[in-house]
């Protein structure tokens, strides 16, 4: 559906869940609203990133990947594992990203398999390089896959898969723990009848991921402009060429400050006032969205638990849902950003489901600008989107408010003011839907 090539990250288009789940509760929360106003990265990687396009041989993995896994590695075998594959991210344009490594590995019965990773970035703010260490079991049955792991930092995956995350960098307790969850789960896993096998399943993994994160606008393809100019800074600071220079870290200007201070406040005292005794919104097999309860899939333990399993809604009211969700009135004005904010966490986003935005800054004659929002709509393959335009005293007004087919390969990257009208483009520049405001 998306052509592979370089793509840059788009940082208002991330998740609540995917921040809390990085760095919990706080940090997590502070993040998502931090990354509510920063643009899209510079650095860009070639994607999709399928199995032939980044493996290597023995001799292209750098001498430190070799020591610094070396424990890891006796680890695995030791468990019965057999390496199968060698890569390295071949094609980056990240000047921060120093050194890669990963091997995957097979365990005899080729029911499952691991993964060992290796990264190294260098940080310019704490003028220090530093190394990720990432282990990996998983098992992959009929109806989607299941993986212990100690990897955090990743982006909601659209493949129907079960994770456990823990704090660990010791393969033989992940292991453990992989097992242990496996016997209680009782279903067979599906072997692999060769390494062709895991190839196919991994390459068709790679590309359901990579076309979810373009379509949720969370990737952006970089122009050629774009591409020259990392390539350049590629070519001055790269692997072997010196370490960059240091960036001034983010700052915010006073009106922004004052403003995610105060959406955090907002937040926080929300959180506070409606979180039950028991996980958030959480009753029973039941959770609550606008005084309606909806079915769980399973009763979770809590909310964290609810929010990682990517089917936690029965699907015979998902339907239900997305009628809910699409019935919600949409005030035709708001007091302030931090009003706005309120109501798209706290009234039209569904509970553990994402929240985020396309980038857009539209700048109109008159010197106001627009923004725009958008809630998922839980497994249905759509997104509402809010488009609110700012007032002189501070206020917001409702712009455009519709529903986005997410699933379709007309996705739109970008909004501009023409004429009077909002106009909407798909990735390949194309026209697909216009708005008269």
């Amino acid at each position: 559906m998306f052509g592979p090539g370089y793509y840059k990250s788009n940082l208002r288009a991330l998740r609540l869940r995917e921040t809390i789940r990085w760095y919990g509760w706080w940090r997590g929360l502070w993040s998502w609203l931090k990354s509510r106003i920063m643009g899209t990265s510079r650095k860009g990687l070639w994607m999709p990133g399928l199995w032939e396009e980044n493996e290597c041989t023995a001799g292209e993995l750098s001498q430190c990947f070799w020591d610094v896994t070396r424990r890891h590695r006796a680890d695995f075998e030791r468990l019965g594992f057999v390496q199968c594959r060698l890569s390295k991210v071949q094609k980056t344009l990240d000047v921060m990203a120093r050194d890669s490594g990963t091997i995957f590995y097979l365990d005899p019965s080729r029911c499952y398999f691991g993964r060992l990773t290796y990264s190294q970035h260098y940080v310019p703010a704490k003028r220090k390089i530093f190394i990720q260490i990432g282990v990996a079991f998983t098992a992959v049955f009929e109806n989607g896959s299941f993986s212990c792991t100690n990897i955090r930092l990743t982006f909601d995956s659209a493949s129907d898969g079960e994770v456990i995350r823990m704090k660990s960098n010791d393969p033989t307790l992940i292991y453990n723990r992989f097992r242990e969850e496996l016997q209680r789960r009782g279903d067979k896993p599906q072997p692999f009848a060769d390494v062709c096998a895991l190839r196919q399943w991994f390459d068709a993994r790679q590309i359901k991921n990579f076309e979810d994160h373009v379509r949720r606008r969370l990737f952006i393809r970089m122009t050629e402009t774009e591409i020259e100019a990392a390539k350049a800074e590629m070519q001055r600071y790269g692997p072997g060429r010196g370490l960059p220079p240091s960036s001034r870290r983010f700052r915010l200007n006073p009106v922004t400050t004052t403003f995610v201070l105060l959406s955090v406040v907002s937040v926080v005292t929300q959180l506070h006032r409606q979180r039950p005794a028991g996980p958030t919104g959480i009753s029973g097999n039941t959770i609550e969205y606008h005084g309606q309860q909806f079915k769980m899939r399973l009763p979770y333990d809590s909310y964290e638990d609810y929010q990682d399993d990517p089917n936690n809604l029965d699907t015979n009211d998902l339907s239900r849902i997305e009628q809910t969700m699409e019935a919600v009135k949409i005030p035709i004005s708001f007091k302030d950003s931090r009003t706005f904010l309120h109501f798209m966490i706290f009234d039209l986003k569904f509970p553990g489901y994402g929240l985020g935005g396309i980038g857009a800054n539209i700048q109109a004659n008159d010197g106001t600008t627009f923004a725009a929002e958008f809630v998922e709509i839980p497994q249905a393959g759509k997104d509402r989107v809010i488009i609110v335009r700012s007032k002189v005293d501070g206020g917001l007004t409702l712009a455009d408010d519709f529903i986005f087919e997410s699933g379709e390969t007309n996705s739109f990257s970008r909004v501009q003011l023409e004429h009077g009208q909002l106009e909407y483009f798909d990735q390949q520049g194309r026209l697909v839907r216009k708005k008269t405001i």
